[in-house]
């Protein structure tokens, strides 16, 4: 009998430790299994496939989201030259991108949620790809149909970050959900490097107006690349359609604390994002005229606002993984996003009240230096306050990242406008930097104070 127990003693071992090998592994296989089955009821993926099929296209219609709105940013430029205007009818042309911006996100999230990201994002595609080719044709039919293409522009944008949450949620295993989100931002602010790069070779060649034309025909590939590559939703057995889960309203979320945790730094974080967004390459401008560059051009302001985005770009795909392994570690998830969050917007705000108070005298190469360590930073808030949705609302993710980037959106809309005033009226972007330094700390203290990580939906 004992050498019996004993022998089972060794058995039991043995198993143990083979399954303490081999968990992660059948964990995976239970995961493709589900995934490659026709009546399975989830959409989840194995996680290289999730990568190649859904991420790393995410990542690239990101990425041409992005170059289009920073062609505005930098076209801005020389049609306000050639039309007259003042920085303050700059900034409400480059707001009315945020009008229809704002308009979609709660449609978008919903639609996401319920047909998926694949087929929304697409149609999203589409609609801002044609409305930045007519973007020179509204302009000759007068200002306000300018407005209005620009809105249409951010109309179809506007779905683009609901549908990337829906999609990640829906597709990729929620232990690999912070490495996706960082990588499709990084595609995301991607973007930006490659607007501010190729746009001033353009502007130089065919006009403003044909940097229009070029980033709206690009459109074109990359929803075909899209509707090849990432797969569409599942069917169950029969061929009929999933029957979609009750989707919470708005006021269902309003009511937790969690979500105002979200949305205080999503209001935080739209201003500032939005500000450098349309602002850099203006301020850079005013900053190589004031530090006496010699021939302050668009091409030389471009390429100073480049490292900043570039920082923004590597920091989010950073900030994923960050979080991931301090999670596998046992760091609580609130504490997590809380101590990544804090970081995000505390960095900015320190480095925002010295360009305040510097004034035009600090150069453009230390100021371009601030500013990369400023969007570097806060790229952290991409596993801080956008990683909190998905652990408060996984199963509604699409609705909960367009209600939330609603209200950023609505903050964005006003800071890229008071921009324009405030420096029209101060002479310079003192004011603008230092309102913008205290939105970040209220931001962090709002989140800290409320952040959650339970699920509410």
């Amino acid at each position: 009998r004992r050498r019996r127990g004993v022998r089972h003693a060794r058995a039991r071992a043995r198993a143990q430790r083979w399954w303490g090998a081999n968990a992660a592994g059948y964990r995976g296989w239970i995961e493709g299994t589900r995934a490659a089955h026709p009546a399975s009821s989830t959409d989840l993926l194995p996680t290289p496939t999730a990568f190649a099929r859904v991420v790393a296209p995410l990542a690239a219609t990101l990425a041409l989201c992005n170059a289009d709105r920073i062609c505005m940013a930098v076209a801005v430029l020389p049609m306000a030259a050639e039309c007259g205007w003042g920085p303050a009818t700059a900034g409400v042309v480059q707001a009315s991108f945020l009008w229809g911006y704002a308009a979609t996100q709660l449609a978008g999230g919903a639609l996401a949620d319920r047909y998926g990201g694949r087929v929304v994002l697409a149609a999203g595609v589409a609609v801002f790809s044609a409305a930045q080719l007519a973007t020179p044709a509204a302009l000759r039919a007068g200002l306000p149909a300018l407005l209005a293409a620009r809105a249409l522009v951010g109309a179809g944008e506007g779905v683009a970050l609901p549908s990337m949450a829906a999609l990640i949620a829906a597709h990729v295993p929620r232990r690999d959900a912070g490495r996706a989100t960082g990588a499709a931002f990084a595609g995301f602010h991607s973007g930006n490097l490659l607007g501010l790069a190729l746009s001033p070779a353009l502007l130089s060649r065919v006009g403003w107006r044909g940097l229009f034309a070029v980033f709206g025909v690009a459109g074109a590939p990359m929803l075909a690349a899209w509707l090849a590559l990432v797969p569409p939703r599942r069917r169950e057995g029969g061929g009929a359609a999933a029957a979609p889960a009750p989707r919470p309203s708005p006021a269902t979320l309003l009511r937790h604390r969690a979500t105002w945790a979200i949305i205080a730094a999503n209001v935080a974080n739209h201003w500032g994002y939005f500000v450098f967004l349309t602002w850099l390459p203006s301020y850079f401008s005013a900053a190589l005229k004031s530090g006496g560059g010699a021939g302050a051009t668009v091409a030389r302001a471009s390429a100073l606002s480049f490292a900043p985005w570039l920082a923004m770009a590597a920091g989010s795909a950073c900030a994923g993984v960050l979080a991931d392994k301090l999670i596998a570690s046992g760091v609580p998830v609130r504490s997590v996003r809380v101590r990544l969050q804090s970081v995000a917007f505390l960095v900015p705000a320190a480095v925002l009240a010295l360009l305040a108070s510097s004034g035009p005298s600090i150069h453009p190469a230390a100021a371009s230096a601030l500013m990369t360590a400023a969007l570097g930073a806060s790229s952290l808030g991409q596993a801080g306050f956008v990683g909190s949705m998905a652990d408060v609302a996984r199963a509604r993710a699409g609705s909960m990242f367009g209600l939330c980037n609603t209200f950023g959106v609505a903050a964005g809309i006003v800071g890229v406008t008071a921009a324009g005033a405030l420096v029209q009226a101060t002479g310079g972007y003192g004011a603008l930097f230092g309102v913008t330094a205290g939105l970040y700390v209220a931001g962090a203290a709002v989140f800290a104070a409320w952040a959650g990580s339970a699920p509410i939906v």
